[in-house]
């Protein structure tokens, strides 16, 4: 049983609500705690994290003295499967309650469901001065703050964007269709760096105090005035540390770096994101052409996977502006005529690797999978008559023998 699922298996999980929509009905307010947000990153040092609910668990976990370990890998290949996880350990708790003890903001996440049970267990001892979000109706702000900030703040500030999908954003931010696309949430006057964590955010657990030295460099040499750092439980530690030691603004960004990319699946991982919030959509031949100039070394299985994690995502639930679980699925009509043109480009983009090897040939049988059980394609609806015709034969076949 992994470090997280030891502390939600008391929770009465029947009871467990997903993020709910966007919640328009408390726009107003969350717009103004977003500027509330701006008004105090003009402060320096700034620093900005978020409480996830793995993060939680972890540091619920170092509190009181949890043995085990936490799961830090990069899961396996599978573009139909989501996973994630903070990428840090327990090594890294003396650290991970420091930076959540002086934060200036820490944004309690109390809009997720595990983070409201759990919370009340936590023993957190933050100055009163420090800012947090004031009711769960503001919390879970990021996605409220880059829809109606980030553009505006940007201005005429030396800006550094750093995670494992920085390098795809870099090479996308250059395209003219991209700039069309996100026009709305990109301020032309900003000054705009790109620093790809080291090894693709691989083996963060390993390598958190040398990708920090790369940014304490990255933002030295760039005199970066504010640092969006994406990059899971390690993002914590170093937007506080950094902070502090450079004197400049740090936040702690998380999937907004996908947001901007429009990207299915993490940097540094073969999977599905968990989750996915939402701006726009960027079109696929797009995403890959610069997806595969980002990180030209993907292995065929990796880069399969990465293309299905794009086509699944645009029948994924969408509101600009907010996020959505990987398995809250919409297939309406909009959804779906984006997905058979996404398909049509890959079928004629990567059919050479379906074949390729055998990892990618349990990728495409598990893309095929997906779209059967879905109704999605007709080679996928076919695959999945088989498999339930045999599947249904063996059963038999069982129950006479």
């Amino acid at each position: 049983m992994s470090l997280h699922q030891t502390y939600i298996k008391n929770l009465n999980l029947k009871q467990h609500q997903p993020l709910c929509s966007k919640p328009l009905q408390w726009m107003e307010q969350r717009k103004q705690e977003a500027r509330r947000i701006t008004e105090a990153m003009n402060s320096r040092p700034f620093s900005f994290l978020r409480l996830g609910d793995m993060d939680l668990t972890l540091l619920l976990a170092a509190q009181d003295g949890f043995s085990g370990e936490a799961d830090t890998t990069d899961g396996v290949v599978g573009g139909t499967k989501p996973y994630g996880n903070p990428g840090i350990g327990l090594r890294y708790s003396a650290r991970f309650l420091q930076a959540f003890q002086n934060a200036d903001y820490v944004d309690f996440h109390q809009l997720l469901w595990i983070n409201e049970q759990l919370l009340p267990q936590l023993k957190l001892n933050r100055d009163n001065e420090l800012l947090c979000n004031p009711t769960k109706e503001t919390s879970y702000i990021l996605p409220t703050w880059i829809e109606t900030e980030f553009k505006n703040y940007c201005e005429h500030r030396r800006v550094g964007i750093a995670g494992a999908e920085a390098s795809l954003l870099k090479i996308i931010f250059e395209k003219q269709e991209y700039r069309k696309i996100a026009q709305n949430y990109w301020s032309p006057s900003a000054t705009v760096f790109f620093h790809q964590v080291r090894k693709n955010g691989h083996n963060l657990n390993d390598n958190l105090d040398l990708i920090k030295e790369d940014l304490w460099e990255f933002v030295q040499k760039n005199k970066i005035d504010t640092l969006f750092l994406a990059l899971g439980g390690g993002a914590k530690i170093l937007c506080y540390e950094l902070s502090q030691e450079l004197g400049i603004c740090a936040i702690d960004f998380g999937a907004m770096l996908r947001m901007l990319t429009y990207s299915g699946s993490d940097g540094n991982r073969a999977t599905r994101s968990t989750h996915t919030p939402f701006l726009f959509r960027i079109p696929f031949n797009l995403y890959m052409d610069c997806l595969e100039q980002a990180i030209p070394e993907l292995e065929p299985a990796t880069l399969l996977a990465k293309a299905h994690a794009q086509l699944i995502l645009e029948v994924q639930e969408k509101e600009v502006g907010w996020t959505h679980a990987a398995r809250e699925y919409d297939f309406s009509s909009q959804n779906l005529e984006c997905f058979q043109k996404s398909f049509k480009e890959y079928k004629q983009r990567y059919k050479f690797l379906f074949k390729k090897n055998q990892l990618t040939r349990k990728e495409r049988i598990d893309f095929l999978h997906f779209c059967g059980q879905h109704g999605l394609t007709f080679e996928g609806r076919f695959f999945y008559l088989v498999f339930k015709t045999k599947a249904t034969i063996k059963k038999i076949l069982m129950q006479l023998g």
